[in-house]
């Protein structure tokens, strides 16, 4: 007993199971994570260390090396990068894309030993390194605090009191705050009035540490009992500090207010600061805990802030910059609507092709396997994101196409006359094996996306896995629920009744006809073959002609742009460029709104945005616009506006992509001379330049910048008594101030500076006069105990690749042209430069992303290929018709190049993985084919017979699969991201199907020696 007669004898558990499905995959659907994106995890962690007063080539050789050297000998290690400036190093370790996720906290631990055990050889004066490992942590709501009128402090205090409550919210992981101005405590020195009364600034200093102290004095008995004796050692008021007694000259005590003006003010230069529509704001960036389903929590945290505004002051206002809730929420129901669309159209088309009751039947299949694909997906914990639910699209025309094969045979069985239950599992039965190995083909198509280890494959993976799922349900409904309703709806005169022997179901004028057109294919088998090679050649011409995108920008109505200024520019000057640009755009009608970020990238709010780490010559905007549509356009516009206006920053507008670099054209050199490497990146800066199809050059060693340095003599060292360090301190005191210890604040802990006032009218002049105080007690000008001063230019930053100094020269594609236009142009230029011994080029960029992710996905297309090759080995049991089914697989190429060419969609990565999956799809309907072909002739059919009419046959199956994927596919078609794989899979299953039913044919006779002179007779 076959498991379709098994399973049609006991309807009510179908019928059950059937009802279980439709409910339970409602559930599901509402019950499931949801995310705009799937979740890729960052495996990049990050090493800071200080190192304050070091110049970058110091850093570089007393830290960033010795840090280096003990990472590089983990395990699971893909590269270190690093950058070294002045007094701060950073070294990104970035994890082999083969470790799994949840082995990744045991790594960290790893690392944290091996720089914790590797910190013992840290030069004096250098901190303790700090392993950062949330640096990839995403978050998906990111929201600006603002209130006109109000004072920096009192947003952050609101900032703060947000940050608390929000964190209470469920499903909330983390909170964190951007451009918080941190507060300090200065205390200006007179150094008129300290020379005066004898003091010196050491003794001041002295004095601070020990009053601020904190010191246990114990406790004492009295009686039975124990008492703690308190200690108030740290300061609490701005007064207590004021007070402090720092000496009695002769008769009269003397306060440190008595020669030092001290008040609480903000540290200066700051590092980082947010503003949104102009006015100064406090950045919330909130991440939602693994798992979680952000639209929920978009509502409870919504939810949450509107309670909070009852006790917010009026004018404080809670604006969102990137809310994911939203989109996911605006992109779900994108989808859902092309879902409903393009099931819609697969049912319409099913209804004309094969009469209203089997178009309703098949359809139904549809929807209880995407319901039911919803079902699986939530046990399997599969989220509801892009790329899940466009797989959901690609694979519908598959869906029916099990059904269709099983639905037509019962038609056909039913008007041959075959008794009613014999027709239900007949075709069940001869077709189950054939149906199951053609789809497990179909689903080892997307096999190597799923397997490839880098975080395309990752961004990608859920593709497979829906379509695995989606295509085994549907097997399983096909062979169960397929024929039970078969049974119940296909009844009447029209199906009743009908005798043995019954009408040609394939009698009519159309099949007729295609008939005539097979037995001419196979009479002029040659031509045929000819006709084909002619068109696959020509579509390899053509698609020379085709764009080449690895990966397009995603739909959104939001862009940024990135905003730098030459190395040793102050962030203040970034602040007044940025602002006298923000004020146009906020004067254009399609900006909506503009937050402005100075210093870094606010938050990583979404994977799919370029990230920018601090920098002080850095400064961006995050533009709002009405749509997509009005970004692209706008963008354009603003950015021919930013090349005439602001011609001496390198300012650039970027979208947000799945896949982004640094720039999208990159030449990476290493070598250990920084000099060289300069003049290599130079050389390839001005092919670069000279070449019209790349903007925006430059290097990421950047410019050189200046530096003042002041030369201590040690001949006057002996003299004077005044030590280097001494030095330091006095231009500490007189520049950005110089820390000397802290001040307790409510819960805020504030940095004490000790600073001494200097002329801005003439500060390098007055910086020559400093006063240095050494071990006398009298200062001596700074002039006195240096041996000159000089102007002197020094690299900025020092970057390093695997250990290794490597600079990258670095480019756009120019408006009209893509990345791989740019670097075709300029490659050979750039790798024709002669390369010193010991020196390397290596190309980066966009690139190396394409290289990387078609590398990863082609490790597994041998393995992918051999499945296949030994599924349809079983299936057939031979090798001429695993052979032919091979053959026809170049030939897919022919409609996706001329699909792409016609629509000018650019072919990259999504169309890649759109071509594997018809591949799947044409080896199933040529497994079926040949599968028929064979049952034809062990009836005792003459093969030409048999090809003849086995093509005829699955003529209606084939087409209909054909027709419902290809017509299923339009709303992707308008899709930014997933547009190149519809042209490809609807282009190529449209050539597929005529390859399908004449070429598989015509193959079939010449391999098995098939006479075709008198097919025309027949």
């Amino acid at each position: 007993m076959s498991f379709t007669d098994a399973v049609l004898k006991r309807r009510k558990v179908l019928l059950f199971v059937l009802i279980a499905i439709a409910f339970g995959g409602v559930a599901a659907f509402f019950k499931m994570g949801k995310l705009e994106d799937a979740e890729i995890s960052v495996k990049t962690a990050l090493v800071i260390t200080q190192y304050p007063g070091a110049s970058p080539h110091e850093v570089e050789l007393r830290v960033t090396d010795i840090l280096e050297t003990a990472i590089q000998s983990m395990d699971n290690i893909d590269n270190i990068e690093s950058r070294s400036m002045a007094g701060y190093s950073e070294i990104t370790v970035n994890i082999a894309k083969s470790v799994r996720t949840k082995d990744l906290p045991q790594i960290w631990d790893i690392l944290r030993r091996k720089v914790n055990d590797i910190s013992v050889a840290m030069p004096q004066g250098a901190g303790k390194p700090m392993v950062v490992d949330d640096f990839g942590d995403v978050y998906g709501i990111f929201m600006a605090l603002s209130g006109d009128g109000f004072s920096d402090e009192e947003i952050q205090d609101y900032a703060r009191f947000m940050k608390r409550e929000l964190l209470l919210v469920e499903g909330v992981k983390r909170v964190d705050l951007f451009g918080e101005q941190r507060s300090c405590i200065n205390v200006e020195l007179s150094q008129e009035k300290l020379a005066y009364l004898g003091i010196h600034p050491a003794k001041v200093i002295e004095i601070l540490n020990n009053q601020n102290q904190m010191v246990d004095p114990g406790s004492m008995k009295v009686g039975g009992d124990r008492i703690r004796i308190a200690s108030e050692g740290s300061f609490h008021e701005l007064e207590d500090l004021q007070n402090i007694l720092i000496s009695a000259y002769g008769k009269s005590p003397i306060y440190l207010k008595d020669v030092a003006n001290i008040k609480e003010d903000y540290v200066t230069p700051y590092s980082t600061k947010l503003k949104y529509d102009k006015i100064p704001a406090i950045g919330l960036a909130i991440a939602m805990k693994k798992g979680g389903n952000v639209i929920e929590l978009g509502e409870r945290v919504q939810q949450r802030i509107d309670v909070l505004k009852s006790t917010i002051p009026v004018g404080i206002n809670v604006n969102p910059v990137f809310y994911q809730p939203e989109r996911v929420s605006i992109a779900i129901d994108s989808f859902m609507i092309n879902l409903i669309e393009s099931v819609l159209i697969v049912v319409f088309v099913l209804l004309l092709a094969m009469g209203f009751r089997t178009g309703l039947l098949i359809g139904s299949g549809l929807i209880f396997t995407i319901l039911g694909t919803f079902i699986v997906m939530l046990s399997m914990d599969i989220m509801l994101q892009r790329v899940s639910l466009a797989a959901i699209i690609i694979a519908m025309g598959m869906l029916v196409d099990n059904a269709i094969v099983i639905a037509d045979g019962i038609l056909v069985d039913l008007k041959k006359g075959i008794r009613r239950d014999e027709a239900m599992s007949r075709t069940a039965r001869q077709t189950a094996m054939p149906l199951l190995g053609a789809t497990i083909v179909a689903i080892l198509a997307f096999l190597p996306i799923y397997m490839s280890p880098d975080a395309t494959g990752e961004f990608c993976e859920s593709l497979f896995q829906v379509v695995a799922i989606s295509l085994f349900l549907s097997w399983i409904l096909s062979l169960t629920q397929t024929p039970y309703f078969c049974d119940l709806f296909l009844r009447g005169k029209k199906y009743e009744n009908i005798q043995e022997g019954g009408a040609d179901p394939y009698g009519s004028k159309f099949y007729l006809k295609f008939r005539h057109f097979v037995k001419y294919s196979l009479r002029h088998k040659t031509m045929i073959l000819l006709g084909t090679i002619f068109f696959l050649v020509s579509s390899v011409l053509v698609f020379k002609s085709v764009k080449q995108l690895f990966m397009p920008n995603l739909e959104y109505n939001q862009f940024i742009v990135e905003y730098f200024l030459p190395e040793g520019a102050d962030i203040e000057t970034v602040e007044k460029d940025l602002g006298g640009l923000e004020a146009y755009l906020l004067e254009q009608e399609e900006v909506l709104n503009v937050t402005t970020s100075l210093g870094a990238t606010p938050a990583r709010y979404t994977l799919v945005r370029p990230f920018t780490m601090s920098n002080s010559n850095y400064g961006e905007l995050i533009v709002d616009t009405k749509d997509y549509e009005t970004t692209v356009k706008f963008g354009a516009e603003l950015q021919a506006y930013l090349n005439e206006n602001y011609s001496w920053a390198r300012a650039r507008v970027r979208y947000y992509s799945a896949i982004s670099s640094e720039s999208m054209i990159e030449a990476k050199f290493s070598g250990p001379d920084p000099q060289v490497l300069r003049d290599l990146a130079e050389q390839a800066e001005q092919i670069m330049i000279d070449e019209p199809a790349a903007i925006k050059v430059t290097n990421n060693w950047k410019n050189a910048v200046k530096v003042w340095n002041p030369h201590f003599s040690q001949a006057q060292s002996r003299i004077t008594g005044i030590q280097r360090s001494d030095v330091s301190n006095a231009l500490a005191c007189a520049t950005d101030g110089l820390p000397i210890g802290v001040f307790r604040k409510d819960d805020d802990i504030l940095p004490i500076y000790l600073k001494t006032t200097v002329p801005n009218d003439k500060y390098i002049e007055s910086l020559e006069n400093t006063p240095v105080w050494g071990a006398r007690l009298q200062s001596i000008p700074l002039r006195q105990v240096v041996s000159s001063v000089d102007i002197e230019f020094e690299d900025p930053l020092i970057k390093r690749y695997n250990r290794r100094r490597a600079i990258k020269a670095q480019c756009d594609p120019a408006p009209g042209y893509n990345a791989p236009d740019t670097y075709n142009q300029i490659h050979d230029k750039i790798e024709a430069i002669v390369l010193p011994e010991g020196y390397d080029l290596e190309w980066l960029g966009e690139h190396k992303n394409s290289t990387d992710a078609n590398e990863n996905i082609g490790k597994f297309l041998p393995l992918a290929f051999l499945l296949i090759v030994i599924i349809i080995m079983a299936l057939f049991n031979n090798f001429r018709q695993p052979i032919i089914i091979l053959s026809i697989l170049p030939l897919a190429f022919i409609g996706v190049s001329y699909g792409l060419w016609i629509t000018g969609k650019p072919f990259g990565f999504m169309p890649v993985l759109g071509t594997l999956g018809l591949m799947g799809m044409m080896v199933k309907n040529a497994v079926v084919l040949l599968d028929q072909i064979n049952l034809d002739v062990k009836e005792g059919k003459d093969v030409l017979v048999a090809i003849i009419d086995s093509a005829v046959s699955r003529m209606r199956p084939v087409v209909m699969a054909s027709l419902t994927t290809i017509l299923g596919m339009i709303p992707l078609i308008s899709d930014e991201l997933f547009g190149g794989m519809a042209v490809a899979i609807m282009f190529g299953l449209l050539i597929g199907s005529i390859i399908t039913l004449i070429i598989v044919p015509v193959l079939y006779a010449i391999f098995y020696r098939v006479s075709t002179k008198n097919v025309m007779d027949l």
